[in-house]
């Protein structure tokens, strides 16, 4: 097959411009029709694109971040069964056995953790929900008891109304989105359910197949690109690689680390909402700088439904935990992977955040420090010339 399409080269070469060219007309013809903004119509053809898509992106992130530890279970799994038994298994066979392996430990820790995770959170909401009218007496009152000090910075009475006003409506529209996104997943069980399915499914034959698939890609390159081109794809893939592999890998067990730790500190302290603070700070401490701050505004506004000194002794807490994690933690699991100034990663997640939201935050860092390492090679290669 690969030999008759490298013969006709020259044909499929024409056959790919002319499917590039009609993409392109077909672009422009949209946007003439309909005389929309041509970023938000591309903006939206692009989130489209995804949206269908997503199933294949998904697959690959999660077979992408469970290769080593599959390649681990092989590789002890065939040691141990060359000793046991003596008699030896096809690579695939090794591949396939290993891979039911990593599914019955990843599908038992889901469970497990759904058993004993889901249901306190989902009864932490349900409290927030409940004392949301007592919650905006005890922070009335506090802020009450701290009026003479916001006269002094020209805070007046009715600002402070605003404020508790605000706060109390933010949650309580936090709550109904929540609430109201599960209704919408119930709703869309059928898209949810096909979309999932396909995502297993690609995930398992992304790992079962995984040196197969390359194989596969490299003869397709083989075939359409030249030489040089295909080696330069080859390098910028393995940039990618060591930059987003460990940069990725490195936040992800560190937002566990961060989770875990988060809790234990607020349940020592007897806060109501622990496990539910502790996960988001979990989740949210992927988002560089910003992350960390949610969970301690968090502790500090849901402490206030038992008391302000729990609130402000939480927040505290999770504060000092925090910079003891970003200063000390996250920069030895993270090592050199970003190797960017801090006012680098501030603009970058600014930019990120502002075009792509939370997924743009989290994906800025690595991706500016992509284009830091390209613009350090093109500066050596000039020196060199020079």
């Amino acid at each position: 097959m690969f030999d008759k399409l490298k013969i006709n080269k020259k044909y499929l070469n024409i056959g790919l411009i002319t499917l590039m060219i009609g993409v392109l007309l077909l672009f422009v013809y949209q946007v003439s029709r309909h005389s929309v903004d041509i970023f938000l119509f591309f903006k939206n053809l692009f989130f489209n694109f995804l949206a269908v898509i997503s199933p294949i992106i998904y697959a690959f992130i999660i077979s992408y971040i469970l290769y080593r530890p599959l390649l681990f279970i092989e590789h002890y799994f065939k040691k141990l069964w060359d000793r046991w038994t003596k008699v030896s298994l096809s690579s695939k066979t090794y591949r396939l056995i290993s891979l039911l392996i990593l599914v019955i430990i990843v599908f038992g820790t889901i469970t497990l953790l759904i058993k004993s995770i889901v249901p306190p959170l989902f009864q932490n909401l349900l409290t927030i929900g409940e004392d949301i009218p007592n919650f905006q007496t005890i922070l009335t009152e506090w802020l009450s008891k701290l009026a003479p000090y916001f006269k002094l910075i020209h805070i007046t009475e009715n600002q402070i109304h605003q404020l508790t006003t605000y706060i109390t409506g933010f949650l309580s529209g936090f709550l109904t989105k929540i609430f109201a996104s599960g209704t919408g997943m119930v709703t869309n069980v059928a898209t949810f359910f096909i979309n999932l399915f396909a995502t297993l499914i690609l995930t398992f034959y992304f790992l079962k197949d995984k040196e197969s698939i390359f194989i596969a890609i490299d003869k397709i390159a083989t075939v359409t690109l030249s030489i040089n081109t295909k080696l330069k794809i080859k390098r910028f893939l393995k940039d990618v690689h060591e930059i987003f592999g460990g940069f990725i890998l490195g936040q992800l067990l560190d937002a566990l680390i961060v989770g875990i730790a988060s809790t234990i500190l607020l349940l020592i302290i007897g806060h109501p909402f622990a496990l539910l603070i502790g996960f988001i700070a979990g989740i949210t401490n992927v988002i560089p700088y910003i992350g960390p701050i949610i969970g301690a505004v968090l502790a500090f506004i849901l402490g206030l439904f038992t008391s302000v000194k729990l609130g402000l002794l939480g927040a505290l807490l999770l504060i000092i935990y925090q910079q003891i994690d970003g200063n000390f933690v996250q920069p030895k699991i993270l090592g050199e992977s970003v190797g960017l100034a801090p006012v680098w990663i501030f603009m970058a997640i600014l930019i990120g955040g502002n075009y792509l939201g939370a997924f743009g935050m989290i994906l800025a860092v690595p991706i500016v420090a992509l284009l830091k390492l390209y613009i350090e090679r093109r500066l050596v290669k000039l020196q060199g010339k020079n």
